[in-house]
């Protein structure tokens, strides 16, 4: 499968943006990317305009390129959203799962239960990343799904520093997944939904601590994601030149 520049970079910076390593407010350079990159500024340039129509990137004219950062209205925003979508998601699930599917979660608590057991976080973040996928599979809703994803993957930087002050939340986590198996083995949809929805809720009540300390912007300091105190980050450590044999701008 050919995959052009443009794709690459696109994909490259949404990954680095999700995981923060590249924090809210960070200045990017169109041609330092291009340099880092090894491709011409277009496909960056393009790139770029993806990204900025996706709600990653901030493109202010002849004042510069951000990532962006979300206002605490626009973060309660998307959490409220993500809270009843994710609650549609737990009710479609409980009434179009596969007695597979059924089975499956059930072998994702246990694996799930084991490595909370064993403090294995990465064994935990891949029991949890495959939990959420097979309740998404299991609502029969593609488009759900999607939506579901770009909403967490825009809120995902902003989870990361609420994790950091809630070393507890894969206990409470693994509880509420535990108490949603077991609506979905009942076949109690209303329930399934009531239960997914208040735990996005209550996880959002945690972030609105972190928004009443900064009421305009949620602002990532400097030595997150190696900003500086301008705005700006080193980037060259983050990249590998991108061979162009297989693909094109």
């Amino acid at each position: 499968m050919v995959t052009t520049n443009t794709e690459r970079v696109r994909a490259s910076l949404e990954r680095l943006i999700v995981a923060g390593t590249l924090a809210p407010g960070t200045t990017l350079d169109e041609a330092e990317l291009s340099q880092l990159y090894d491709v011409s500024r277009t496909p960056v340039r393009e790139a770029l305009l993806q990204l900025s129509a996706e709600g990653y990137v901030r493109i202010v004219p002849r004042a510069g390129i951000y990532v962006v950062q979300m206002s605490a209205g626009e973060l309660m925003d998307m959490c409220e959203t993500l809270a009843f979508a994710e609650g549609l998601c737990a009710q479609l699930a409980c009434q179009r799962m596969t007695t597979g599917q059924q089975k499956r979660i059930g072998q994702l608590q246990e694996a799930g239960r084991r490595a909370l057991e064993a403090q294995d976080a990465d064994a935990y973040a891949h029991y949890n990343l495959a939990f959420h996928e097979c309740l998404y599979a299991g609502s029969g809703n593609r488009y759900l799904r999607a939506q579901i994803l770009h909403i967490r993957k825009r809120i995902n930087p902003y989870r990361l520093l609420q994790e950091q002050a809630t070393p507890d939340w894969s206990s409470d986590a693994w509880d509420q997944h535990q108490s949603l198996y077991e609506a979905l083995q009942a076949g109690d949809a209303a329930a399934a939904m009531r239960i997914a929805c208040d735990y996005i809720r209550s996880r959002a009540s945690g972030l609105s601590e972190l928004v009443e300390t900064t009421p305009e912007h949620l602002f990532f300091g400097p030595g997150v994601g190696g900003v500086s105190e301008h705005g700006r980050v080193d980037m060259s450590h983050l990249f590998k030149p991108m061979h162009t044999s297989t693909s094109t701008n």
